[in-house]
């Protein structure tokens, strides 16, 4: 099999199991509380990352030299899954899926204050656009501003400072001991939390423990896919590929959960899909984007 075909095989099981995540997030019972659920995602995923990571790198499979920035990757990644979770918790899973992919958008907007990159006026005009697609998600002609809208906002945020933040690591590390530590790094905190907060431990129900569990275990396969992908094909195909989970997040949500957004929140959906399309096809051309013989830190939350 090409190696292109098998890093688009690849992308796309990334993708379902992003959607399997958002549907997981919506069916766990609201009584139980995030930090639980956290706890437990990051818990049951830690068996596949920890194996992987051995087989591939034996006994230097912890090994991470850049601490600074590992600490970096793990504050980001808590932030962004956290508002993640919160949004679908809170509104509809297409818009909260739309809303963490304007994350490209946000990056743009960082990337010249962080990073020291030039951005031109094609890519200004692409992030002002953007942002006004983001802000019709949020549908303005209605009376207040929905929780899980403000959270998906902050999810986008938090994944562009993530993003930012792995390309500053570059090529120094291995993402699978980077995975394995910030995996394990999110288990502790958020047992820390669930121990230390009142309220915050509830029993899970039989099926939630269920689910929760296979929370964990997508969450590594899909890490590890999307991670694979990168070393088959360019990152521009997976870039682009990633937005078919917004289509597919707005039908699951329409078939599993009879979610229908309106149409002024589609207008924006289609908006910052388009921008943040433009965003990426402008780096390729500009040769920003690393290919499939770099060895990429994806994000990952």
């Amino acid at each position: 099999m090409p190696s292109n075909i098998f890093g688009i095989i690849l992308s796309l099981l990334a993708v379902g199991f992003g959607l399997l995540t958002g549907i997981l997030v919506k069916l766990i019972s609201q009584d139980v509380p995030l930090a639980t659920v956290l706890m437990g995602r990051f818990w049951a995923s830690l068996p596949v990352l920890f194996g992987i990571a051995i087989w591939m790198r034996g006994s230097d499979w912890l090994h991470v030299s850049d601490k600074k920035t590992l600490g970096l990757r793990i504050i980001f990644g808590l932030c962004g899954i956290t508002f993640w979770f919160l949004s679908v918790r809170h509104i509809p899973i297409g818009l909260a899926t739309s809303l963490f992919q304007s994350s490209v958008i946000f990056i743009t907007l960082l990337s010249p204050f962080f990073l020291g990159e030039r951005v031109g006026i094609y890519r200004w005009s692409a992030v002002i656009i953007g942002l006004l697609g983001v802000m019709l998600i949020t549908d303005p002609f209605r009376e207040g501003l929905p929780a899980g809208v403000i959270f998906g906002v902050l999810a986008a945020i938090s994944g562009a400072s993530l993003s930012i933040t792995l390309r500053r690591l570059g090529k120094k590390e291995h993402p699978l001991s980077v995975a394995s530590l910030y995996n394990f790094a999110g288990a502790i905190i958020a047992t820390m939390l669930v121990i230390g907060i009142p309220g915050q431990y509830v029993m899970p129900s039989q099926t939630d423990i269920m689910l929760i569990c296979c929370l964990g275990v997508i969450g590594s396969f899909l890490q590890i896919c999307m991670t694979s992908a990168y070393r088959y094909t360019d990152a521009t195909i997976i870039a682009i590929m990633r937005y078919l989970q917004v289509p597919g997040a707005i039908l699951v949500g329409f078939l599993a959960f009879a979610e229908v957004p309106s149409a002024i929140q589609f207008l924006g959906t289609a908006i910052v899909v388009a921008a943040s399309l433009f965003i990426i096809m402008r780096e390729l051309y500009l040769g920003k984007l690393p290919s499939k013989d770099e060895d990429v830190r994806v994000k990952i939350t």
